[in-house]
């Protein structure tokens, strides 16, 4: 049990000036020195000690003096008008972005082996394709004069890309009737990620793939990945608009399969064509359904944007169709990448007009930095 109570003596002798006497007993002045301090003399005085002191402890933590907040934290962590849900969201994103980062690193787009020269297509020194070193004189003399006549088939931006004609492909959507339109809440990009897509709007928008949209009634978050070159791709969420429409199953081309197919050939060209989807018209009805947000408004696509479920059987349709006589022959073809193979290497030059001469009257245009001619 606890003794008496100190005397008031014994107490003013040991806090001094720091209580303040009443009818009513001894207060402490907890607003001049802190509610710490008061109990620290609260305990002094009731143990009989007749001075103030901080127990001696051999393992005393150092202080740790405030810190700032880091780049990595977000000005909706210290803004008070966001509610708990939408930090937590806010914290999330920040988590996933983070583990997605680390888990891109830069690798290199790989390129077949051996000695590559650059062939210039035009006067522009930037403007050329890569053709093996290795080739016949005969074959590789062949092979410039049919890739500088066929040098409009070759898109150096998006504003060269006229798209595939609509009559011979178009994608469209085919919604379940019982479903409902949704309207996505919006998400909150980094600056940085900002950024990216109001750049990525401005280019598409010079190229004519997106349109603004008015009274939509479809509408999704853009999504911001980050590509092995380091630069940001944007995607659209089409989750929802996805979930609404059936799946098409048209087949896909067995790849080792096609590797089987263009192995034993002494000649072969590597060609991919120009933003694949892009080259894709949607159909008149259908675009609206497209539409996603950014900061600087609404926007809808005129061509296949990349994530909507059936993009990928509609392109392969597409290919199938167009290169039906040269597939198996002279050309394999996986979604927008292709191989032109010869037996013989007088023969290549004679392959790859075809396939230039099929892909002009569809109006395909390929990626330059993606081809290798003759390997």
């Amino acid at each position: 049990m606890m003794g008496k109570p100190p005397p008031a003596a014994m107490v003013w002798g040991v806090i001094g000036c720091c209580p303040v006497a009443n009818s009513k007993g001894l207060k402490f002045d907890a607003e001049l020195f802190g509610w710490k301090a008061a109990r620290r003399c609260f305990e002094v005085a009731t143990k009989r000690q007749i001075y103030i002191s901080k127990a001696p402890s051999s393992s005393k933590k150092p202080k740790i003096a405030p810190q700032l907040p880091g780049p990595n934290v977000s000005s909706v962590d210290l803004d008070s008008r966001y509610s708990k849900k939408e930090n937590k969201e806010e914290k999330k994103l920040r988590r996933e972005n983070k583990e997605s980062d680390e888990a891109i690193k830069e690798i290199p787009c790989p390129i077949p082996d051996g000695e590559f020269e650059l062939v210039l297509l035009s006067e522009d020194p930037s403007r050329g394709v890569k053709i093996d070193t290795g080739i016949p004189d005969l074959a590789k003399k062949q092979l410039k004069a049919c890739l500088r006549e066929n040098a409009d088939l070759f898109a150096w931006s998006a504003t060269e890309m006229p798209r595939l004609d609509p009559e011979v492909v178009c994608h469209q959507l085919t919604i379940d009737q019982s479903a409902s339109a949704v309207v996505q809440h919006r998400r909150r990009q980094y600056l940085e990620k900002a950024d990216a897509a109001e750049k990525a709007v401005k280019d598409l928008l010079e190229a004519n793939f997106i349109f603004e949209a008015r009274y939509i009634t479809w509408l999704s978050n853009v999504v911001l990945v980050k590509k092995s070159n380091g630069k940001w791709r944007m995607c659209v969420d089409y989750t929802d608009l996805n979930r609404a429409c059936p799946k098409d199953a048209y087949p896909l081309p067995c790849i080792d399969k096609l590797v089987d197919n263009s192995s034993g050939f002494k000649l072969l060209s590597f060609m991919d064509a120009y933003s694949g989807y892009n080259q894709i018209p949607m159909a008149m009805a259908d675009k609206e359904k497209t539409a996603f947000m950014t900061e600087s408004g609404n926007y809808y696509y005129n061509v296949v944007p990349f994530g909507l479920k059936n993009a990928g059987a509609t392109y392969q349709r597409t290919m199938n169709k167009v290169f039906r006589a040269e597939i198996g022959d002279m050309l394999e073809v996986y979604m927008d990448d292709m191989i032109v193979k010869s037996h013989d290497e007088k023969d290549h030059a004679a392959h790859l007009r075809k396939v230039f001469e099929q892909a002009r009257r569809c109006k395909m245009r390929f990626n330059p930095k993606k081809c290798t001619f003759g390997v």
